[in-house]
């Protein structure tokens, strides 16, 4: 358990100074392509016969696998925007224009936006997971609850996630992409850029068979979409890297 732990604090650092260091895009890409792999993982655990012995991670309840492999496809296609579209944004970062002067505003942006994403996740939990009450509703309340509580979830990343884009605005004159790669740096050291497919895992995994919900875990899992939309949002260009 101790080397586990050492070993995934030490990829998280080695992710924040690949940011700091200017591989942006490249380790964005990677970024994006393990929510890729975690579409592909949980897509591929709906289609093998439930409750399997042969498969010591199957899942106890059957359920749809396309909502994954969709979303797996949407990744797919936000990779090959990232790696092959240069945006206006990055224009006006390659011209010295693309930023904005850093002020307190920047670091309050940011600390509302880890207060914001802490929240998406734990203030819907009992909507998220109602298997410990289960014994006093139905499937269908515990569906409708769990649903509401991903809803709330995808609403709040979201949301955070513009408060983390609009603290990246800022900059320097000496360095105008300073906190474009500061933010992501700090994002993904603390392995936020994950939480999606922790929420998604959970769901899956319920503790009663009966409140698996597949479309749910799908629609908590999408939150990668905008994860992966910040991530190409923030990727500086290589003529304002330091």
């Amino acid at each position: 358990m101790i080397v586990r732990i050492v070993i995934a604090v030490f990829l998280s650092v080695v992710t924040g100074v690949c940011y700091l260091a200017g591989l942006s895009r490249l380790i964005s890409g990677l970024l994006i392509g393990f929510g890729v792999l975690a579409s592909l993982f949980f897509g591929i655990l709906f289609v093998l016969p439930p409750g399997s012995e042969r498969v010591s991670f199957s899942v106890a309840a059957p359920g749809s696998s396309w909502p994954f492999f969709l979303l797996a496809l949407v990744l797919v296609l936000m990779i090959v925007y990232l790696f092959s579209y240069r945006t206006r944004t990055e224009v006006l970062d390659a011209d010295g224009g693309g930023y904005e002067p850093l002020q307190r505003r920047h670091l309050q942006f940011f600390g509302g936006a880890v207060v914001l994403y802490l929240f998406s996740l734990f203030l819907p939990a009992v909507l998220l997971f109602p298997s410990d009450d289960a014994g006093g509703g139905s499937r269908e309340h515990a569906a409708i609850m769990a649903l509401l509580g991903a809803t709330v979830f995808v609403v709040g990343v979201s949301l955070a996630l513009y408060l983390f884009y609009r603290s990246s605005r800022g900059g320097t004159g000496d360095n105008p992409v300073l906190m474009k790669t500061a933010v992501p740096a700090l994002f993904t050291v603390f392995h936020l850029d994950k939480i999606p497919a922790l929420a998604a895992y959970l769901l899956v995994y319920s503790t009663d068979p009966e409140l698996v919900f597949p479309e749910i875990a799908a629609l908590a899992l999408a939150a990668y979409i905008p994860v992966a939309l910040f991530l190409i949002k923030t990727v500086p260009s290589d003529g304002t890297r330091r």
